[in-house]
């Protein structure tokens, strides 16, 4: 079941959800979500080769979150695993920015517990400015989610 929740999704990566992650209210704080999607975006983000790492002065061009919306389905408690699933909303590339749409799954649930939108911004982190999205990342990025559509 969760296979087919995940199936339409570019990266998807397992956490564990830690005793740590829980509230005062025994359930995983609603922050650690934005978290499990910070995740999720980094390793499609190294998918891609968009790198993420500040400080190389020979590309300073990375991506920088803009917006984020989460929706919460359902609480997450110690202990379960996650799955966090990301694709490209191939609709939104823009000249500088892009959307992508992210779902964090329970195994233990074996549903969905929480779907995530985030906007993303093409940054120069010397100039401290948006820069345009590099076109060949921008390949990158359709030809992922082609391959994935097929």
């Amino acid at each position: 079941m969760i296979q087919d929740l995940l199936k339409s999704y570019t990266s998807v990566i397992e956490l564990p959800v830690l005793w740590g992650d829980m509230d005062a209210a025994l359930h995983v704080n609603n922050a650690m979500y934005l978290r499990y999607s910070e995740s999720g975006r980094i390793a499609y983000m190294e998918k891609i080769g968009f790198r993420v790492a500040v400080g190389n002065s020979q590309d300073p061009i990375g991506p920088i979150l803009a917006e984020i919306n989460c929706r919460y389905k359902a609480p997450l408690t110690y202990p379960d695993t996650i799955s966090v699933a990301t694709r490209l909303q191939v609709e939104t590339i823009e000249e500088s920015s892009f959307e992508m749409a992210q779902i964090i799954v329970s195994h233990k649930l074996q549903r969905v517990v929480a779907e995530v939108r985030a906007r993303l911004v093409s940054y120069n982190y010397q100039l401290l400015k948006k820069a345009p999205l590099p076109e060949a990342l921008k390949e990158k990025m359709l030809i992922m989610e082609e391959r994935q559509i097929d």
